[in-house]
C-alpha cells in the first residue's frame, strides 16, 4: 500500500500543474492501458486516495478489465486482473443516495462479490466514476477508495479527468483500430500482388502462410482433395509439423466449416473434444475460416493460440479476407496444374506412341530374331529412359531362360546366360505368365540378382505371351526403390505382346525356312535322280558298251566314245542349271529381271522353247522380296517344261508403288487344278509357289483349263507390308 489519505476541504484549489501534465500525459501515451495507468496514478496522487484501479470494457464480451492500478499491493492487482466481471454486477449500485454528481459513493460493505473489498485497504467507501466516451457510451470505471466522503468539488474534478481520460482511450483505439485497418488492408493488397502475380501452388500457399505468420504469428493452410480428405499443404511454425497430415473430418468444427462454408471460432479447444481440430495438444484456441471458390468449399485456413479467448472478431474478419483473396488465385493454380499435368501426360503418351511405333518398326522390319530383338531391346532401354533392359527366351527343352539381348549399364556382357525357370523373379514371371513388380527386391525372397548389379532396388518382369504359351520375359530394373510403376507395366505389357508376336513370327518364318529348304533339296534330288544320274547311268552303260567293243569290234568304239561325250556333255550342263538354280548370280549381281531373263534363256535354249520376257515399271519396287520371287518364276518354268508341253511361253513383271504382279502364261497342253493327277510333282510345284506367294502376304492364282495351256498369278503388296529377309 503505498500513499496516505488526506482530508480534502471546499475551499482546496484545484491543481492546476498537475492537471496540466496530467494533459500532456493523454496527448503523449499511445495505449489504453498505459494511458489508464497514468490516469489513476494521477487520481491518486490529488485525492490522496490508498488505491486507484481502472476497468476497460470488453466491446466483444461485455465485461469489465482490470487494466491499470496505483497504490494496490500486487496480490490485489492480480485478484483484480483475474476477475473480470459483468456490468450487471456494478447496478445495484448506482442507487440515488449514493449518487455524487454523475459518480457515486458507494459504502464498501455494500459492494457486492466479485468487485474488490475496500475495507481491506483500510478504506470505508468506494467512489465509482464512469469512463463515458461520445454518445455516453460506457467505455469503463474507475474505482477510488476513498476514506472519507469527498468534496463536490474533487468529485467533479475526478469526472472531468475520468471524461478527458475516456475521450483519449476512445482516440487511442480509434488510432488502434485505424492501424489495424491499414495494416490489414496493407497485408491484403500484399498478399494479392503476390499470389495474383504467380500460377504456382506452392508460391500462393507459401505466401498465403507468411502473411497469417505476419498478423497471427501463425498459421496452415489445408485443401480437399479428389477424395474428400482435408490435407494440411502448407504451414508456418509451429504449426509445419502438420504439413502433409490429413485433419479429422470426423471433427465437428472442420466438418462444419467445410460443410457450411463459415467460419468458426473455439476460445477453448481443451473444453470439449467435439471441438478439437487436431492442431496438436499445445493449441487452446483457434479460428477456422474456408476457403470458398464456385459455390464449394476448397480448403480452409487457421491460425491458432496456446491461449484461451485469444481471437477477435476482428482477427477472424481478418483471416476470413485473407482466405477470399487467395481462394481464386489457390482454384486457378490449381486448374493450370491440373492442366500442366494432362499436358505432360498427353505428351507422355505421344512419346510412349511414338517409341511403341519405332519398336512395332524394328520388330516388323525383319523376320530374323537375332536382328530385331536385341534393337528391340536397345529402344526400349533408350525410348523409355530405363536403366536396364533384358530380354529372356524360353528353352523349354531344358527348361531354361536365356538372355538373347540386353540394354543399359550392364549391357551386352551377360547375353547368353542361363537361368533355370524356377529361379528368380524372372522365373516366376515366365512360370505364372503373369507380370510381376517388386518395388523393393530385397524383400522378395526368390530375388535372383547378378553380381554386378548389386545397387538394383526394384524390378519388373513382363511375361512374353502368345496363344496362352509364355514364350519369354522382358524384365526391367532401377537403383530406386520403387522406381517403376503400374503405369510402366502397363506399357510394357504392349511392348511384351510386340515381342511375343515377333518371336513366334520369326519362329514361323525359321520353321517355314527349315522346310521350304528341305524342299528345295528333295526337288533337287528328283532332278539330280531324273536327269544327272540317269545320264551318268548311261555314261557308265556306254562306257562298259566301248570296253567290250573295244576287244570285240574297236569299229564301233569311235561311235560308243561319241555317245558318251554326248552324255557328259549334257550332263554337266544340267549339273550346271541346277546349281544356276541353287543362287543365280545374276539375282544377286543384277536384279531380279535380268536373273529371270537369264534363268528364262537358259530354258528356251535347252527346251527348245520361245520364251519371252515383258516388264512394265521400276523393279526397285521389289527390293527385299526378289528371291522368292525368282524362285517362283524358277517353278513355273520347271512345271511348264516338264508337263506342259508348251512351244511359247510369256513372263509379264509389273513394278508399281502399291504392289508387285508376276504373270506365267504357256500355250501347253492345260490341266484341271482342281483334279488330282497320277503324278504328284506340279501339285507339288504348285503347292511350293503358293507357300512362297503366302510368305510374302500376297496372293496366288492358276487359271488353266486342259488343252488351254496355263497361267500362274502371283500379286504381292507392297504398302503396309513387313520387309521379308531373303532365303538362300
Amino acid at each position: 500500500m503505498t500513499g496516505a489519505s488526506r482530508p480534502i476541504t471546499d475551499d482546496r484549489p484545484l491543481p492546476l500543474g498537475d492537471w496540466l501534465a496530467f494533459s500532456d500525459t493523454l496527448r503523449a501515451d499511445d495505449s489504453p492501458e498505459g494511458l489508464l495507468g497514468e490516469v489513476v496514478e494521477t487520481l491518486r496522487r490529488i485525492t490522496g486516495s490508498p488505491c486507484v484501479y481502472a476497468r476497460l470494457r470488453d466491446d466483444e464480451s461485455d465485461t469489465l478489465h482490470a487494466v491499470a492500478f496505483a497504490g494496490a499491493a500486487l496480490e490485489l492487482a492480480e485478484q483484480l486482473q483475474a476477475a473480470p466481471v459483468e456490468p450487471a454486477l456494478y447496478q445495484p449500485l448506482l442507487r440515488p443516495e449514493y449518487r455524487q454528481s454523475h459518480s457515486y459513493l458507494v459504502p464498501a460493505e455494500a459492494l457486492p462479490a466479485g468487485v474488490p473489498d475496500t475495507a481491506a485497504i483500510g478504506s470505508a467507501l468506494a467512489l465509482l466514476t464512469p469512463l463515458r466516451g461520445r454518445g455516453e457510451r460506457l467505455i469503463g470505471v474507475i474505482v477510488i477508495a476513498w476514506p472519507a466522503p469527498p468534496d463536490l468539488v474533487t468529485v467533479r474534478m475526478v469526472e472531468a479527468i475520468a471524461r478527458q481520460a475516456a475521450l483519449a482511450v476512445e482516440n487511442v483505439r480509434l488510432a488502434e483500430r485505424s492501424a489495424r485497418l491499414l495494416a490489414k488492408e496493407q497485408l491484403l493488397a500484399e498478399l494479392g500482388r503476390a499470389v495474383g502475380a504467380t500460377l504456382d501452388l506452392n508460391t500462393i500457399l507459401r505466401h498465403t502462410v507468411d502473411r497469417l505468420a505476419a498478423a497471427f504469428g501463425n498459421g496452415l493452410v489445408a485443401l480437399l482433395d479428389e477424395a474428400g480428405h482435408l490435407l494440411v499443404a502448407a504451414a508456418a511454425a509451429p504449426l509445419n509439423d502438420l504439413i502433409g497430415r490429413q485433419l479429422p473430418l470426423a471433427n465437428s468444427s472442420l466438418t462444419w466449416v467445410v460443410q457450411s462454408g463459415q467460419p468458426f471460432v473455439i476460445d477453448d479447444c481443451r473444453s470439449s473434444t467435439a471441438d478439437e481440430p487436431g492442431f496438436g495438444p499445445d493449441v487452446a484456441s483457434c479460428i477456422i475460416a474456408p476457403l470458398r471458390s464456385g459455390g464449394r468449399v476448397i480448403g480452409l485456413l487457421s491460425v491458432v493460440s496456446h491461449r484461451a479467448g485469444s481471437f477477435s472478431d476482428e482477427d477472424v474478419d481478418l483471416l476470413e479476407a485473407i482466405a477470399a483473396q487467395v481462394s481464386g488465385p489457390i482454384v486457378s493454380a490449381q486448374l493450370y496444374a491440373e492442366s500442366q499435368r494432362l499436358a505432360a501426360q498427353v505428351q507422355r503418351r505421344a512419346d510412349q506412341l511414338a517409341v511403341l511405333n519405332s519398336i512395332a518398326r524394328i520388330v516388323t522390319a525383319t523376320l530374323d530374331l537375332r536382328e530385331s530383338l536385341p534393337r528391340a531391346t536397345q529402344r526400349i532401354q533408350q525410348g523409355f529412359g530405363y536403366p536396364q533392359v533384358d530380354l529372356f527366351l524360353l528353352d523349354e527343352e531344358a527348361s531354361e531362360l536365356v538372355l538373347v539381348a540386353s540394354a543399359g549399364q550392364y549391357a551386352p556382357a551377360r547375353v547368353g546366360y542361363r537361368q533355370h525357370v524356377n529361379l528368380g523373379l524372372v522365373g516366376r514371371a515366365a512360370r505364372s505368365g503373369q507380370i510381376v513388380r517388386a518395388e523393393d527386391v530385397a524383400s522378395e525372397a526368390d530375388y535372383l540378382g547378378f553380381s554386378e548389379r548389386l545397387e538394383i532396388r526394384s524390378e519388373l518382369c513382363v511375361p512374353l505371351v502368345a496363344n496362352g504359351k509364355t514364350l519369354g520375359v522382358l524384365n526391367i530394373e532401377s537403383p530406386q526403390l520403387a522406381g517403376l510403376t503400374a503405369e510402366d507395366a502397363a506399357v510394357l505389357e504392349t511392348v511384351a505382346d510386340m515381342l511375343a508376336g515377333a518371336v513366334e513370327n520369326g519362329r514361323l518364318y525359321q520353321r517355314a525356312q527349315q522346310a521350304a529348304a528341305l524342299e528345295e533339296r528333295n526337288r533337287l534330288a528328283r532332278e539330280l535322280h531324273d536327269s544327272v544320274s540317269q545320264q551318268l547311268f548311261s555314261m557308265t552303260l556306254t562306257a562298259q558298251a566301248a570296253r567290250a567293243q573295244f576287244e570285240r569290234n574297236p569299229a564301233r568304239v569311235p561311235a560308243l566314245l561319241e555317245r558318251l561325250h554326248e552324255t557328259a556333255t549334257a550332263a554337266l550342263a544340267e549339273m550346271r542349271a541346277l546349281i544356276f538354280q541353287l543362287r543365280p548370280p545374276a539375282l544377286r549381281d543384277q536384279g531380279l529381271v535380268a536373273a529371270i531373263q537369264q534363268h528364262a534363256q537358259h530354258i528356251a535354249h535347252r527346251e527348245g522353247l520361245r520364251i519371252e520376257l515383258n516388264v512394265v515399271g521400276d523393279e526397285r519396287h521389289a527390293r527385299g522380296i526378289e528371291q522368292p520371287l525368282f524362285r517362283i518364276a524358277q517353278e513355273a518354268l520347271n512345271n511348264i517344261v516338264k508337263h506342259a508341253a508348251a512351244h511359247n511361253v510369256q513372263i509379264q513383271l509389273t513394278f508399281t508403288t502399291e504392289q508387285v504382279q508376276m504373270r506365267v502364261i504357256d500355250d501347253g497342253q492345260g490341266f484341271d487344278p482342281q483334279a488330282r493327277l497320277s503324278g504328284e510333282s506340279r501339285h507339288l510345284g504348285l503347292l511350293s509357289m503358293r507357300e512362297r506367294a503366302a510368305e510374302l502376304g500376297g496372293t496366288f492364282a492358276v487359271h488353266s483349263h486342259p488343252g488351254a495351256g496355263a497361267e500362274i498369278e502371283v500379286i504381292v503388296p507392297l504398302r503396309g507390308r513387313s520387309a521379308v529377309a531373303e532365303r538362300d
